[in-house]
């Protein structure tokens, strides 16, 4: 007699579509509308016999035993479906991207912040803000050309790294804020390094129950908040500290929050188109379209397959590209990256001596290509382990 789990919840993610949520250990899981369908005529009182009688009545289907019996207790019961079933059940992992990750603002403290920016988000004055920040922040660099294209950023860099940290704080607070406005839950904001670069993200991963339009605006929310504190610093500075440096160096970091648009990374870019074609595995959807076509087994495509066939076709050519670039036009970059690695950490120990950015961003090249090896083998590794298993 199964029975759905108290901490379990089904969101409608698509016309097609419902989210399985497991409230305690924070999975969540897309399901068809005929496996939510079926799942609906679990009460606790009915066998699974009963079940398939009662579906294949009503839908005129011929399920098997075991093929529901697989689906529950195989498949479903991992992520916390059933009640009273607690064997093999998955435990919540941080995203396998992000590496030495830490919190920086725990969830408690971020809750009492985060209702005061709701009215941020209403229609009318939201697109009054962004008019407004847009203006500030432009003619900022139209009466600062001058000083805007002689603006030495190597000698700034310490004013530079200070107000980025600050914005891209302000930046996940508004994914936060928006999370919180439309209903959904959040976490706390933390830290970690994401390819190498340190990066803050905010824990909003229940918007996946939010309808497609909110969690495109939860993704924008950080740019959003980003243009907001950026045109508050051109103010004070303008007005009050009558600072043109400060100024311009707030607005280059607004400018620089457009980088977050790039799909091809995992930032907001990366999770809006995630969301317009709803795929919250999108790396991963887009990898398995490019090589389906080599499957004898061709299904007719749809707009939303064509998009991820093209996007994983450009993600791959990227990394191809990148593999080109290390390998045969810079091989040195890897073979002497031991020895590069070591006198650059040298130098930043030794008095005296020479510290250079540029030799630095030289090293992040080779360490990108050892972590995309690494990434590589490690997942030939576990694939392989899973079909001997399976075996």
């Amino acid at each position: 007699m199964p029975k759905i789990a108290g901490n379990i919840e089904f969101t409608n993610f698509s016309k097609s579509e419902y989210l399985l949520h497991d409230t305690i250990q924070n999975h969540y899981v897309k399901i068809s509308n005929e496996v939510y369908d079926l799942l609906c005529l679990i009460d606790g009182k009915k066998s699974i016999h009963d079940i398939i009688i009662a579906y294949n009545n009503q839908y005129d289907l011929e399920l098997t035993e075991e093929f529901v019996h697989d689906l529950l207790y195989k498949k479903l019961q991992p992520y916390g479906l059933l009640e009273g079933e607690n064997e093999n059940l998955k435990k919540y992992k941080k995203p396998g991207y992000l590496n030495l990750s830490f919190i920086i603002f725990n969830e408690n403290l971020l809750k009492k912040i985060t209702p005061f920016f709701g009215f941020l988000f209403k229609s009318k004055i939201s697109i009054c803000v962004i008019i407004l920040c847009i203006g500030i922040i432009g003619s900022c660099l139209y009466y600062h050309f001058d000083l805007y294209s002689s603006f030495n950023l190597r000698n700034s860099l310490i004013y530079f790294f200070i107000l980025m940290a600050m914005s891209t704080t302000f930046h996940e607070i508004g994914h936060a804020s928006s999370a919180n406005y439309f209903g959904a839950k959040h976490g706390g904001i933390g830290g970690g390094f994401y390819l190498f670069t340190p990066v803050y993200y905010a824990d909003v991963t229940d918007v996946w129950r939010l309808p497609k339009k909110q969690r495109i605006v939860v993704n924008l929310a950080g740019m959003y908040f980003e243009l907001i504190f950026c045109s508050l610093i051109v103010v004070f500075a303008t007005l009050i500290l009558k600072n043109s440096f400060l100024a311009v160096l707030a607005s280059i970091v607004c400018i620089k929050t457009l980088n977050n648009l790039n799909p091809f990374l995992r930032s907001d870019g990366y999770w809006i188109f995630s969301d317009i074609i709803n795929k919250p595995n999108l790396m991963s959807h887009a990898g398995k379209k490019v090589l389906s076509i080599f499957s004898k087994k061709q299904k007719k495509w749809k707009g939303e397959d064509f998009l991820l066939f093209f996007y994983g076709l450009i993600s791959y050519s990227i990394i191809l590209l990148f593999v080109y670039y290390v390998i045969i036009k810079n091989p040195n970059s890897i073979l002497l990256f031991p020895k590069n690695l070591y006198n650059f950490f040298k130098n930043l120990f030794t008095r005296g001596a020479e510290f250079s950015f540029s030799e630095f961003a030289q090293l992040l090249v080779p360490m990108l290509f050892f972590y995309l090896l690494f990434n590589f083998i490690k997942g030939f590794i576990i694939s392989k382990k899973d079909k001997l298993s399976k075996s």
